[in-house]
């Protein structure tokens, strides 16, 4: 029997942003739970778009996993022709030309142009490199534009049109492809990482164990550190508030909580720096350790009493744990997924409300916590298990 070549594209499991990660890791359990459940033992799955290019394995559950690495970067220019013609073995050419199956998932949210120009063209360049060799693609579920400039959005959708399948993971973001693909090629599903595995932690219960994420991406204004993102909310504000309502109650425990831990050198990124200098005004709260990958940072999540964030797959980690979260929303793929899909409604829209409506939704939501937890489960017992399982069935479907 011939061995099947899969690749899952734009997904790096060794990202230090744990909700990219996190894609990785939950985007290969599901591929591998597939093939194993067809039966299918002769198969091969590489990461493109990874910052490796060596063979490796993850320990998933109860399974591990091997895997081959390939280096991400524009496949589809100048500079990536003289790459493949001076170094084919380290940009491994020959595999790249040989997958059946490539399965994208763009980092989560990267198929748009929010992130600029570069990230934008990275992205589709990729689909466009694999389209001319002919090789079948299939877009995980995603975050599907908002594209500012319309002839981004028109050569996004003129490649989309030549996939396998289109999959969003949000209302949003399908109601839109909608609107110009094919209805037989698009549908909706969920956010791959929802699969994620994780062993749940334990705390002191004698107190009430928050969990705050400060999204150092916003707190520094987005890269161009100029409110990049469009907040009406003053993030920093927002965050000194929440902590002190917090740090003033006697029966809560604050952990801190930073889901993108690259290092100081990228600090405009990094939560964990906007985490340290916070604990410099609010000392007895605790930060939360910088995780080495995503099943780590999920289980420390996952053994919190509530929590609150502006990293979306922090708040995943949170609610697919059935732990009482309010995202604190900064672009329309939170209202996307958690409003529109997930029909749930605690929420503070960091976009569109001022920082004080935001605080006030966070504390309502925090005293409301055991309502929370129950419109949780219920969304994951009758939307999210059944759209990961209608998942699998469709990648099925596409490996024949």
């Amino acid at each position: 029997m011939k061995k099947i070549k899969i690749g899952i594209v734009w997904a790096n499991p060794y990202n230090k942003n744990m909700g990219v990660a996190a894609l990785a890791y939950s985007a290969l359990s599901i591929i591998h739970d597939v093939l194993k459940t067809r039966g299918i033992e002769e198969f091969e799955v590489s990461f493109i778009g990874s910052s490796k290019n060596t063979s490796d394995s993850l320990v998933i559950g109860t399974d591990k996993i091997e895997f081959d690495n390939v280096f991400g970067f524009d496949f589809y220019n100048f500079k990536a022709i003289v790459k493949f013609l001076l170094f084919p073995r380290k940009y491994k050419l020959r595999k790249l030309i040989g997958f059946d199956y490539l399965f994208d998932i763009a980092e989560g949210d990267s198929f748009t142009d929010i992130y600029g120009d570069k990230r934008f063209n990275k992205i589709k360049n990729s689909k466009v490199f694999f389209n001319l060799l002919g090789t079948k693609q299939f877009l995980l579920p995603q975050t599907i534009g908002p594209f500012k400039d319309k002839n981004h959005e028109k050569k996004a959708f003129l490649i989309m049109n030549k996939m396998e399948a289109v999959v969003s993971r949000d209302n949003k973001s399908f109601l839109y492809t909608k609107n110009h693909l094919s209805a037989t090629i698009i549908s909706e599903s969920i956010d791959v990482a929802f699969y994620l595995p994780f062993d749940r932690k334990h705390f002191d219960k004698t107190k009430i164990n928050v969990g705050i994420n400060v999204s150092g991406l916003l707190w520094n204004g987005g890269y161009t550190r100029n409110n990049q993102f469009n907040l009406k909310t003053n993030f920093k504000k927002l965050i000194f508030n929440t902590l002190r309502f917090f740090y003033e109650k006697e029966n809560v425990q604050i952990y801190i909580v930073s889901h993108v831990v690259p290092g100081k050198s990228q600090e405009v990124e990094d939560d964990y720096y906007a985490a340290e200098e916070l604990q410099k005004t609010f000392p007895n709260v605790i930060l939360a350790p910088r995780f080495s990958n995503p099943i780590e940072a999920k289980s420390f999540i996952s053994g919190l009493d509530f929590f609150t964030g502006a990293r979306m797959h922090a708040c995943i980690a949170a609610f697919s744990s059935s732990v009482a979260v309010c995202p604190m929303a900064y672009s329309r793929k939170f209202n996307g997924l958690f409003v529109d899909t997930l029909k749930y409604k605690w929420l503070g829209d960091c976009v569109n409300s001022e920082e004080v409506t935001v605080l006030n939704n966070i504390i309502n939501a925090f005293e409301n916590r055991v309502e929370l937890v129950d419109a949780i489960d219920t969304s994951l017992n009758e939307i999210v298990y059944p759209r990961i399982k209608l998942l699998k069935l469709h990648i099925s479907n596409i490996i024949n």
